[in-house]
């Protein structure tokens, strides 16, 4: 079940070493490590689930809706692929939007697409996947 991860900006980088250099340059341009997290392999997929507040019945009622009305959430199944193929998918917890655009530079320098943040408010598409797409059902995509 994963929930909304509220202040994140999550993008795909199709070669996980190419990912591992994207985080440590993160963390060089002064984001706390506490901030970042890999996502990679079966340990990856897992932690996808925990990017937003802990799940709770309230909270799966909040998610069902959002499912409903939102048009990113579906992209969690697209980001969720992504690890599955092999690739990484760095997420960046970021307090406001001139945090987020500067880890926006810095993640697409090493590759990254399929960005998106995910606000408070609303979520914004900030680059489109690159390359074959991950198989998910066509009921599925935006």
């Amino acid at each position: 079940m994963i929930t909304y991860p509220t202040q994140r900006l999550l993008g795909v980088i199709d070669d996980p070493g190419q990912a591992r250099e994207a985080v440590a340059a993160l963390e060089a341009t002064g984001v706390p490590a506490t901030d970042i997290r890999l996502l990679e392999g079966t340990d990856g997929r897992a932690q996808l689930a925990t990017l937003g507040s802990n799940p709770n019945i309230l909270s799966r009622l909040v998610r069902a809706v959002q499912f409903m009305s939102m048009d990113q959430l579906p992209d969690f199944l697209v980001y969720e692929r992504a690890i599955e193929d092999g690739r990484a998918v760095v997420a960046v917890h970021v307090a406001n939007r001139d945090a987020m655009l500067r880890s926006r530079v810095v993640l697409e320098r090493f590759g990254a697409h399929f960005l998106n943040h995910f606000g408070r408010l609303q979520t914004e598409e900030l680059t489109l996947w690159r390359g074959p797409e991950p198989e998910i059902d066509d009921s599925l995509r935006r």
